[in-house]
């Protein structure tokens, strides 16, 4: 390998980007050339250098570091409790429409149940042949007055429609 074809592979080189044949050729040219080895030599200083400049930046706290590496082992965490999960259940952004949902159907049954016994409807010529046939058979009762409501309900009902 010659310098051309090494110095654009050497921040790869620096990664461990590069696959096993590229890797060895790149090493056992900087092994024999003088300024391809200070050239490796300033690209790990200078990641060095950066990593150090950044290292406050990059700490991260040690639950998320450990919830990171439970995660690549394939390990999960303990599963939320009873009132973790009904605390996030009951989230105002969950709890509000659900709340709408079952005051809609609540009002919805009652109205059903509402409509379900319906009121029974009396007209008044139905009342009149009521009370009419029940004060007949009363021995107080005015035979002519209740012939004549009798007689007057059947002439309206036969002169309609």
């Amino acid at each position: 390998m010659n310098c051309s074809a090494c110095q654009p592979l050497l921040v790869d080189y620096v990664h461990h980007e590069l696959d096993a044949a590229s890797d060895a050729a790149i090493y056992s040219h900087i092994k024999s050339c003088a300024s391809c080895d200070a050239e490796y030599r300033r690209e790990v200083q200078l990641g060095e250098a950066l990593r150090r400049a950044y290292a406050n930046e990059l700490e991260m706290p040690t639950s998320v570091l450990a919830s990171v590496r439970l995660a690549m082992h394939g390990q999960q965490s303990e599963s939320p409790t009873f009132v973790e999960r009904l605390s996030a259940l009951l989230r105002p952004r969950l709890a509000v429409p659900a709340a709408a949902v079952i005051a809609v159907l609540a009002i919805g049954v009652v109205r059903i149940g509402q409509n379900s016994h319906p009121q029974p409807n009396f007209s008044t010529g139905y009342y009149l042949r009521e009370h009419v046939a029940q004060t007949m058979g009363s021995p107080v009762a005015d035979r002519a007055w209740s012939e004549y409501v009798l007689t007057s309900v059947n002439d309206s009902a036969q002169t309609q429609p």
